[in-house]
C-alpha cells in the first residue's frame, strides 16, 4: 500500500515589518506629492532636479541592498548548508 508522503518541516516565521512598510510608503508618498506640488508654482527646475536624485537614490539603494548585502547573506547560506550536508553524511 503506498504512503503519504511526509509534509516537509515548517520554515521559521519572520517578523512582520508591516508597520515600517506602512511608514516608509507615507513618507514616500508625502515627498511625491511635495514634488508634484511644486510644479504649478514654477519650481520645475527644482522638482526635476529633486525627482532625478530621488530615481538614481533608488537605484543606488537597490544595488546596495539586492546586490551587496543579499549577495553575501545568499552565500553564508549556502555554505551553511553545505557544512550541514557534510555532517549529515
Amino acid at each position: 500500500m503506498l504512503e503519504r508522503p511526509e509534509k516537509p518541516p515548517a520554515s521559521p516565521q519572520r517578523a512582520s515589518n508591516s508597520l515600517l512598510t506602512v511608514i516608509m510608503l507615507l513618507v514616500i508618498g508625502t515627498v511625491c506629492a511635495g514634488t508634484l506640488l511644486m510644479l504649478p508654482t514654477g519650481a520645475i527646475g527644482p522638482a526635476i532636479v529633486f525627482g532625478g536624485v530621488m530615481f538614481f537614490g533608488m537605484i543606488g539603494f537597490h544595488y546596495v541592498v539586492w546586490g551587496r548585502w543579499m549577495t553575501r547573506v545568499l552565500r553564508e547560506e549556502a555554505a551553511r548548508e553545505e557544512q550541514r550536508a557534510e555532517n549529515v553524511d
